[in-house]
C-alpha cells in the first residue's frame, strides 16, 4: 500500500512538471518489488518457487500484463540427476519463441511468479514445486506431484501498448 501510494505521488508530481512518467514509474515499482538475488545468483521467490540467475540481462523488469516472449526446456526435477535435470519434457527448441502474458492465467502459477522481474536477455533456472506446477493432477507427460525445473530466457518484453503498435 504504502509503495502505490509513494508512487503515485510521484507520478503526479512530475505529472506536474510535464515529464513522461509511466516508463520510470514502472520500472521504479518493479525493483521495489523484486527480490534480490544473493551471491550464488539464487533468488527465492515464493515458497517452493526459486531460480538462479545464468544470465544477466538489462533494462526494465517484467511486471504483470507484460508479454513475454521466451525460450525454454522443462526437466522433471529429479535430485540424483546432474543439476537435477531429470527427464527432458519439453523444449521451445530456441527458434520460435512461446509468448504469453504475465499474469494473465495462461500459464502455471511458478511461471507468472517467476518470469515476473526478469530482464530482456536474461536467462534463469526455475525450481518449481507441485503447488505452483501442475500439482495433484499433473499434465501427461508431466505425472502428478512433479517438481518441475525449467531453464528460462526472456527474448522480448511488451507491455500491451507495445504490442499494439508492434
Amino acid at each position: 500500500m504504502t509503495s502505490r501510494y509513494l508512487a503515485i505521488c510521484a507520478l503526479l508530481t512530475l505529472a506536474g512538471c510535464g515529464q513522461d512518467t509511466a516508463t520510470e514509474t514502472d520500472s521504479a515499482a518493479a525493483e521495489a518489488e523484486c527480490p534480490e538475488a544473493n551471491a550464488d545468483g539464487v533468488v527465492e521467490i515464493a515458497p517452493g518457487l526459486t531460480a538462479t540467475i545464468s544470465s544477466k540481462g538489462y533494462g526494465r523488469a517484467a511486471v504483470a500484463g507484460d508479454y513475454a516472449d521466451v525460450h525454454t526446456t522443462l526437466w522433471l526435477y529429479d535430485e540424483n540427476a546432474e543439476g537435477g535435470r531429470g527427464t527432458e519434457i519439453w523444449t521451445s527448441g530456441g527458434e520460435q519463441p512461446f509468448q504469453f502474458q504475465l499474469d494473465a492465467g495462461q500459464v502455471i502459477k511458478g511461471w507468472d511468479l517467476g518470469v515476473a522481474c526478469m530482464l530482456i536477455g536474461e536467462t534463469r533456472e526455475l525450481k518449481i514445486a507441485p503447488e505452483l506446477g501442475y500439482g495433484a493432477r499433473g499434465k501427461p507427460p508431466v505425472p502428478p506431484n512433479a517438481t518441475l525445473l525449467f531453464e528460462i530466457e526472456l527474448v522480448k518484453l511488451l507491455n500491451s501498448a507495445e504490442l499494439d503498435s508492434d
